[in-house]
């Protein structure tokens, strides 16, 4: 598992526990050069992080990185996939994609222009455009009916201590069975999992118990909240890239500096999960 790193911060002001707001051009210049420094070669990006993409193209960094980007919400009659991808390629200053997914997973699931689309992506790796094609998902049940329906190269999915559910469901062996690439993201569940329980917003108080037992784990292994949530990614060998965000570069150092803790965690975390919908997907929080 490799650490692939999320660009929605320099697009908009994102995360919970965001304080900082959107990350400054200058900024993402220093938070890529330590990047590639560090051996991060994979860049998770999309249109709907604000002007992340037109960001990365002004530094002229996002051609020395494998870049990920995701098509946009759709409406019911659109089809023209090439638009976005053509759009978000001349933003970026790079000519291939490494992977583009669907944002939107519903867009390929419930409507009855499904097919044609995801067949249109299918063209535009073909033409070159794109090296990989796949979904972003929120559920198992989402992953389980496109893996059976597409020839999907790549998949984004949720995974952190609380949120297991892709392990339990079996689907992550499934994945590797059919040498299907894997990106997870929300490891540290918006940052909630970093953050001081006084600081927890009060919508999280019904799992404070959940908190509780992640921040206890971690002072039982005698390791750091940060190194904890990422030993779950480590855990799960089937898993490719680990996407893992940022707002400046000691939080990326801090998170690099983690990571190599995280390796030796052995125990198992099963124990954290939580099967509560509302705290493990952000757009349920209110």
């Amino acid at each position: 598992m490799k650490l692939a790193l999320g660009t929605a911060q320099f697009g908009l002001n994102y995360g919970v526990s965001n304080t900082q707001g959107q990350v400054c051009p200058n900024e993402v210049q220093k938070i890529l050069a330590l990047a590639k420094q560090q051996d991060i070669n994979t860049l998770d990006t999309a249109p709907a992080y604000g002007n992340s993409e037109k960001v990365l193209g002004e530094t002229k960094f996002a051609q020395k990185f494998n870049v990920v980007s995701k098509i946009p919400a759709l409406n019911d009659n659109n089809v023209d996939i090439e638009q976005y991808i053509n759009a978000s390629l001349q933003q970026l200053n790079t000519e291939c994609f490494s992977g583009v997914l669907f944002h939107q997973v519903e867009d390929v699931i419930s409507s009855t222009l499904a097919q044609k689309r995801f067949d249109e992506l299918v063209k535009l790796k073909e033409q070159g455009k794109v090296k990989k094609v796949g979904i972003s998902v929120y559920t198992p049940q989402q992953l389980s009916f496109c893996i059976n329906h597409y020839p999907i190269d790549i998949v984004q999915l949720p995974l952190n201590c609380f949120d297991q559910r892709f392990i339990t469901s079996g689907l992550l062996d499934e994945l590797a069975n059919k040498k299907i690439e894997i990106h997870s993201r929300s490891i540290f569940l918006q940052g909630l999992l970093l953050m001081k329980t006084e600081k927890i917003p009060a919508y999280f108080s019904p799992y404070k118990s959940y908190f509780n037992y992640f921040y206890d784990t971690a002072k039982q292994l005698k390791t750091s909240p940060i190194s904890l949530a990422l030993a779950i990614g480590h855990q799960q060998h089937s898993i490719d890239k680990v996407i893992v965000g940022c707002c400046n570069t000691q939080q990326l150092s801090e998170i690099i500096f983690a990571n190599i803790a995280a390796k030796k965690i052995n125990e198992d975390l099963s124990s954290l999960a939580c099967e509560d919908e509302n705290l493990l997907i952000p757009s349920n929080w209110h």
